[in-house]
């Protein structure tokens, strides 16, 4: 409770500290019109005091324990004010106005280097600051307070200076130029600075940079001028009309600051908005995979993608698959913690989620959501990888089979033939000698001439040749040729990928080896599928399992109806 009456009564303090200088000022104002900045005009007055307000409120309510943005900006609001007090007319403020006249625009400047995102200065912003406020309050505030004697330099009018240390018209006037000289330097310096950041920036913080970003450089770049303007008399003038002009014009840039942080405040309570109703909408229980085209819509970046962290360590997509983060330089990647832990990865246009608030509201609002996707995801992942295993197997069970293949083609089977001819030349040598040796021999080779053609049948059937050398097209010829029930009436004469022309292929040996009588195959690729139909009219339920198997390592389909086989594959063509 005490607590929150702290926080309450901190963030009500700009708009009292607001109410006593804008008193105080209108008093001063209307007391010497004549001598103030604001001249004769009230409509001017109120629109100082207007501009003034706009601040003030646009401080209130950014306010935020510990976030320098509104401090500097309300304190920019009020050095404003206190520059009216530079005159005969302040009494007891006059002091205090000799010393804030120009402390606003080195305030304004912070403020919009610092940011509602709270940016970190860096070294060059931090010396230049340090430079505007030395000029500002140092040279053209203390130091000149310091020699300036009301009544020695004829100010008969003047109150009395608090801070008068020892009179020298000559000194104040050195100090005076001295100060409006730096002021003209580090104004111009700002403006640039400003502008090299803002296009640095990404679009994205660009977009909340910009709208505070140009007017501020616009109202600290005419006070640079104003600066420049009074360098010849030392002083800038109450009665010089140009002064009061810049001033004007400076006024609008402070308003036009007040303007932005609305504007920027306005954004971002309607993506807020936009992802409070993303989460309303993700209560109606959307399918798998829906957040990221919601979330997508609800930040405008259509190529937005959520990756998740898995235990592990490693990232992946939303299909499970394992992926990396973007490399610098590329996409953004924002990454959201939950419990400490990094868990998601949202990968966006660059500088889309530079808005630390924006992201903290993200990871709050759709927590729930985005764990509920990572755990769709990762089982997806485990599904995934145990596809790939599968696939695997059956790819490591191919080429053991290949590798088989070739050992019986060229060692069994050659050796064998070898003993085949050994025995004809033995034959011959004999000739009609020994008829009975002659006999036993002759009927020794026709059981190794039978071994060989075994021996090829079991190659073959291993893996065939033509499969790997020629595709599935000549591989199913060449069956049929052995096994004229196998007719290929309709297969494409095209290559594709080495797993699905021998899953294919073995689907259609497995339904040749059950079936009695004869078994069709009709295929055809189109969209990236190659489609098969394996009519064998008979029961194929003993080797489905060995069929789904194959096909499913390769990311296919197979079904059975009425005696036919379907099968559907990617072929990647």
């Amino acid at each position: 409770m005490i607590c929150a009456e702290r926080a309450a009564l901190e963030r009500s303090s700009p708009a009292v500290a607001f109410v006593a200088v804008s008193a105080a000022t209108v008093m001063i104002v209307r007391g010497e019109p004549h001598l103030s900045l604001a001249g004769d005009s009230a409509a001017a007055l109120a629109a100082e005091l207007l501009v003034a307000a706009l601040a003030i409120a646009a401080a209130t309510a950014t306010w935020r324990a510990g976030a320098a943005f509104p401090v500097l900006l309300a304190a920019a609001a009020l050095a404003w004010l206190a520059a009216q007090w530079n005159t005969p007319g302040a009494g007891p403020a006059f002091t205090t106005g000799l010393v804030l006249y120009a402390a606003w625009p080195p305030l304004l400047a912070a403020t919009a280097l610092r940011g509602l995102d709270e940016r970190p200065l860096g070294r060059p912003a931090a010396i230049l600051l340090a430079v505007a406020f030395v000029s500002c309050v140092g040279l053209l505030g203390l130091a000149s307070a310091a020699v300036f004697d009301p009544d020695a330099q004829g100010c008969v009018h003047c109150p009395t200076n608090l801070l008068l240390v020892a009179g020298d018209a000559g000194l104040g006037l050195a100090l005076s130029r001295a100060g409006l000289a730096l002021t003209a330097i580090w104004t111009a310096a700002f403006a640039v600075l400003a502008s090299m950041r803002f296009v640095r920036s990404s679009p994205a913080r660009r977009r909340v940079a910009g709208p505070l970003l140009v007017p501020a450089v616009a109202a600290v770049a005419l006070f640079g001028v104003s600066a420049v303007h009074g360098l010849d008399r030392g002083f800038l003038s109450y009665y010089d009309e140009t002064d009061r002009a810049l001033r004007l014009a400076e006024a609008g840039g402070l308003g036009l600051v007040a303007v932005g942080v609305a504007v920027a405040r306005l954004r971002s309570r309607r993506t807020r908005a936009a992802l409070a109703r993303l989460v309303l909408d993700i209560g109606t229980a959307p399918a798998p995979g829906e957040l990221r085209e919601r979330l997508a819509d609800s930040l405008g970046d259509p190529s937005l993608q959520l990756l998740y962290r898995l235990e592990g360590g490693e990232w992946i997509d939303g299909d499970g698959r394992q992926t990396a983060l973007p490399a610098a330089g590329g996409r953004g990647a924002t990454l959201v913690r939950a419990g400490g832990e990094e868990v998601l990865a949202v990968v966006h246009r660059p500088g889309l989620l530079d808005d630390p608030a924006l992201v903290a509201e993200l990871a709050t609002t759709a927590s729930l959501a985005l764990e509920h996707e990572r755990l769709h995801a990762a089982r997806r992942a485990r599904l995934e990888e145990l596809r790939a295993s599968r696939a695997r197997i059956v790819a490591a069970a191919d080429v053991e089979r290949r590798a088989l293949e070739r050992d019986l083609h060229d060692g069994a089977q050659q050796r064998l033939v070898a003993v085949a001819l050994a025995i004809r030349l033995a034959r011959h040598r004999i000739g009609a000698d020994d008829p009975a040796l002659d006999a036993g021999l002759a009927a020794a080779e026709a059981r190794v001439r039978a071994a060989v053609v075994e021996l090829r049948d079991v190659a073959h059937g291993l893996f065939p040749t033509v499969l790997a050398d020629e595709g599935l097209r000549a591989a199913l010829d060449e069956l049929s040729e052995h096994a004229p029930r196998l007719v290929p009436r309709a297969v494409p004469a095209g290559r594709f990928p080495g797993e699905v022309e021998s899953a294919a292929y073995f689907a259609a040996v497995e339904a040749l080896r059950l079936a009695e009588r004869e078994v069709t195959v009709d295929a055809v690729a189109e969209n990236g599928r190659l489609r098969l139909v394996i009519g064998a009219s008979t029961a194929l339920d003993a080797a489905m399992t060995q069929i789904r198997d194959r096909v499913g390592a390769v990311g296919g389909t197979v079904a059975l109806r009425d005696g036919e086989l379907r099968l559907e594959m990617p072929c990647g063509s």
